[in-house]
């Protein structure tokens, strides 16, 4: 769990400035955090995933939507030897470690899942999904103060996402609790 820490703060003030091959992102980034309305919001997040998601590369796309098909069917050890292999064959594919971070996580491996964020968010700091997993790692140890500080830095990302906002409350209620 100390890894988990020196993650932190590696991270939490990290210039939210990623070098992306694809342009599209940072127009899509700086509408995501003008944008007021859900739909929008969510129309503009999912054109972020299909980014994040594009392979380029038949080889990749063969065993990344193996991985995917294995996770969605509860296959975890398979999901994992997919995405590794896409990872072995292009490790500057970020989705490709978070996904195999989201497997890990799932296994209750939260060191493996870490040090797979910790490689997606070094190649997209923007990542909010990889954000979220690690604030969701905080809420499992208990250590809601970090999450809460994870949450809040999703929301210099986009927001005005209501969804990010009751996870941000609900940490913040469990740090209250908690003192």
């Amino acid at each position: 769990m100390k890894k988990i820490l020196i993650i932190l703060i590696l991270f939490i003030n990290f210039e939210l400035l990623a070098d992306q091959n694809d342009s599209r992102l940072n127009d899509l980034f700086q509408e995501l955090k003008k944008s007021s309305n859900e739909q929008q919001i969510n129309e503009i997040t999912g054109k972020i995933w299909d980014i994040w998601l594009e392979t380029n590369d038949v080889q990749i796309e063969k065993y990344f939507t193996q991985g995917l098909k294995y996770l969605n069917s509860n296959n975890y050890q398979l999901a994992i030897i997919s995405f590794t292999k896409v990872i072995n064959i292009n490790p500057n594919f970020a989705e490709a470690w978070n996904k195999r971070a989201t497997v890990y996580y799932i296994l209750g491996d939260f060191d493996s899942s870490v040090s797979d964020i910790e490689k997606t968010l070094k190649l997209e700091p923007r990542h909010f999904g990889a954000l979220d997993g690690l604030a969701l790692i905080f809420l499992s140890i208990q250590d809601y103060q970090n999450a809460y500080k994870i949450y809040d830095r999703i929301l210099k990302i986009f927001p005005n996402n209501s969804n990010i906002i009751q996870k941000k409350n609900f940490a913040l209620q469990k740090l209250s609790n908690s003192i």
